[in-house]
Formats: C-alpha cells, structure tokens, sequence
C-alpha cells in the first residue's frame, strides 16, 4: 500500500529550535516564542517547493506550544490541515480555533499571528501555500482587480462537508505531486492544478464577492471562444491555465467556461486537454521518437499513466504503447 503523504511523517528532524527556524525561515514564517531550555523538544519536517505552489509538514512533539507569523506574504493563499494538536489564528484582530477535523484557508497578509499547541506530546500539520502569481491571476480573472486580503474569506471549512473533501484530495494530490517530482516535470499539470484549488476556493468557500458568483452573466461572444480555441491550439506546449486564456482573448474566466459549455458542449480544462492528447498522439506516432510513453505524457501535462493510457484508448482506439510499436512497424 502507498503511504500517505499527508500523514507520513517529514524527512529531516532534530532537537534545536533554531535549526527549525532556520529551515522554515525562507518559507516565511517568523517565530514570535519559543520552547522554554528545560523542555524536551524534538522536530520532523520538511519543504517542498513548485512553481506555483509549496508544502511545509511539520511534526512537533513535546507539551509546549510557540507563535509565529507569515513574513513577505502579499497575495499567497493556504490551505493547512491538522494531523495532531490544536492552532489559534489571530486573523484581523479575530481569534480562530482549528482542530484536526477541520481545514484552513487562509489569505497569509491577513493572519497576524498563529499559536500552535501539541495535545497528547504531538502537533502535525501540512501547509499548501498557492504563490501569489497563481492566485492573482485567478482572482483577477475572476472578480477584476480585487486584492485577496479583501475578500473576507470564511477561514474555517468542516473536513466533513463535500467541499472540504475535495479541498482534502488537492492538498493530497498537490503534496504528493511535489514530493515525487512530478509537478516539477509537468509544468503543465502544476499550473492547472494550482489553478483549480484556488478556483474551487473562490467558487465555494463563503467570501465578500459570493453573491457575484450567483448572478447570471451575459454570454460570451461566439468570437471570444473562437479566439480561445485558436490560442490554445497555438500554444498547447505552454504551461497555459483558465485564467491565462480568458485573460488573452478579454473575458473572465467564468464567461470563458460558460461560452465553451454553450458552443463545445465542454470545460476549457477538458479542450485543453483533448489538444494536448493530439499532440502526444502526434508525437508517439512519430518513428524517431525514443522517449518512452510516461515520459511523453508527462511532459504534455498527464500525470496519472492508468487514467491516461484509459483517455487515449478511448481517443485513438489503441493504448499508446500500441502507437509506439505501429510507429517502428511492430504492429500492422
């Protein structure tokens, strides 16, 4: 059985406080208290850094708590979970308790302070930070220009609700891909799933601009889609996202989705997507290809080799290592 990443404990530990923050430090956070000299005190965590986005898992053991706080964190997003122990967040001047059966979301310019406490001899936590180009991009694609610090979002989302489940399954997803290399590798897969958290936050975690979401926009010019279709096609090696198309053609996101619906009867996400499997299917079918099938499918942006070699197969009508031995004339 794969571990879970979530609850696996972090690679790198030690009993100095200051070795800690010392490797927390570039991810931002500053330390207001620390654990009096007589206490025992011993650390596990690590960091994992994307292009969009970064993971911190902390698991912190002995009955103390300490405070801290975000540093040089304008525009980024979190989404943090708890394995073990309690955490109060002081956010505009509001004290927030979180346990483990509940997941934060957090604008970080927004949070002035956060005591974390280990209940039982233990606090673990996993932290997804969305970078602030992810996240201004779908925020102004979105709602226009609107700072993140002013949307009022609920901080709070129950773990039990249908949301904070699928809130639950992208950190999982996202921890995992950084940990494995595979966001790295895939640009493409990164940007759109970065994308889809902060969208799925935006759309149903209860904020300041909620009630823009429930009215009903005009339609999209057939002429917008068009423009769309032929910039994706134009450009399907770039890391493209939503927010980055509607932004190219001059509508919101939210018209860009509606208009595709209405005139492909699909997601801009899934014709990305089906333009990107032409381009690996070219590019398999090719004799002087060498690279092998995972790598391909990677690099155009899929991840999960069963569910891709399942789409191909039902795109093509063949799997892709068939293509692959068609190409070099194993296959007649």
């Amino acid at each position: 059985m794969v571990e879970d990443v979530l609850a696996a404990p972090p690679t790198r530990s030690g009993s100095s406080f200051e070795e800690l923050l010392e490797m927390l430090h570039p991810h931002g956070i500053n330390a207001h208290s620390s654990p009096r000299p007589d206490e025992s005190f011993r650390w596990h965590a690590d960091i994992a850094i994307g292009a969009e986005l970064d993971v911190v898992r902390a698991d912190l053991s002995a009955g103390w708590d300490w405070r801290y706080s975000y540093e040089k964190s304008a525009g980024e997003l979190a989404i943090s979970l708890l394995n073990a122990g309690q955490a109060e967040m002081l956010i505009a001047g509001k004290s927030i308790q979180r346990t483990p059966s509940e997941i934060a979301i957090v604008p970080l310019p927004t949070m002035q302070a956060q005591r974390v406490e280990a209940v039982d001899g233990r606090y673990s936590s996993v932290t997804l930070t969305l970078h602030t180009g992810a996240v201004t991009k779908v925020l102004s694609a979105t709602f226009g220009s609107t700072a993140l610090e002013d949307l009022n979002l609920t901080p709070i989302v129950d773990l039990s609700t249908g949301v904070g489940q699928t809130l639950l399954q992208l950190v999982r997803t996202s921890t995992t891909g950084l940990y494995d290399g595979i966001l790295v590798r895939s640009p493409k897969a990164s940007a759109l799933l970065s994308e889809a958290a902060i969208q799925l936050i935006l759309e149903n975690v209860p904020h300041r601009l909620t009630d823009r979401l429930s009215r009903h926009p005009r339609d999209a010019p057939p002429r917008y889609i068009r423009r769309a279709v032929e910039y994706m096609r134009a450009n399907p090696h770039l890391p493209l996202t939503i927010s980055d198309i509607a932004a190219t053609v001059g509508v919101s996101s939210r018209l860009l989705q509606l208009g595709f619906r209405k005139i492909h009867g699909t997601t801009p996400v899934a014709y990305l997507r089906q333009i990107r499997l032409e381009a690996i299917h070219d590019e398999l079918s090719r004799p002087e290809n060498m690279l092998p099938v995972s790598e391909v499918a990677l690099k155009w942006g899929f991840t999960h080799m069963g569910r891709f070699a399942a789409v191909y197969r039902s795109a093509f009508g063949l799997y892709p290592s068939d293509t692959v031995r068609r190409a070099r004339g194993f296959l007649s």
